[in-house]
């Protein structure tokens, strides 16, 4: 597997995780509904499940968009400069570099957008993006790097 390939997978791996912990909470739904007290020995409580089943798709945006951004500095430190620019400068100048079209360049922007909504809970509206959304425009941006860096 190449160093693109690579990094796709990786992002894709986080999907997968998020699908199994919707799963493993859907579980424990049922279970808490059945038992109330089930999460009290480990000094949980449903209130906890609750936050943990709300937040669950915006912790793991904000996973895809580390691992996204993990392997795009990667890229640019091994290809063009070992400089460590800011996000939105490097997601231009890679998308430049790299004929990256520019609808796939603002929805990789968008995603950014929305992910620092989620870490700085920022008072700016922006769309909601689904991770799968999100999943699909960073995948669909890393495809246009060289295979190997």
């Amino acid at each position: 597997m190449n160093r693109r390939e690579e990094r796709i997978e990786r992002i894709r791996r986080v999907e997968r995780e998020y699908q199994v912990a919707a799963i493993a909470l859907g579980d424990l739904g049922r279970q808490l509904r059945a038992d109330p007290s089930a999460l009290a020995h480990d000094e949980l409580r449903h209130r906890d499940f609750l936050a943990c089943r709300d937040n669950l798709e915006a912790t793991y945006l904000i996973r895809l968009f580390a691992e996204f951004e993990a392997g795009l500095r990667q890229a640019w430190r091994s290809l063009l400069r070992p400089s460590s620019p800011p996000a939105q400068l490097l997601l231009d100048s890679v998308a430049a570099r790299f004929y990256i079209p520019a609808t796939w360049l603002a929805c990789v922007h968008a995603v950014r957008l929305y992910r620092n909504s989620l870490v700085h809970e920022a008072d700016e509206k922006v769309e909601k993006i689904s991770l799968v959304d999100a999943r699909s425009q960073l995948c669909r941006y890393f495809s246009r790097l060289p295979t190997t860096w």
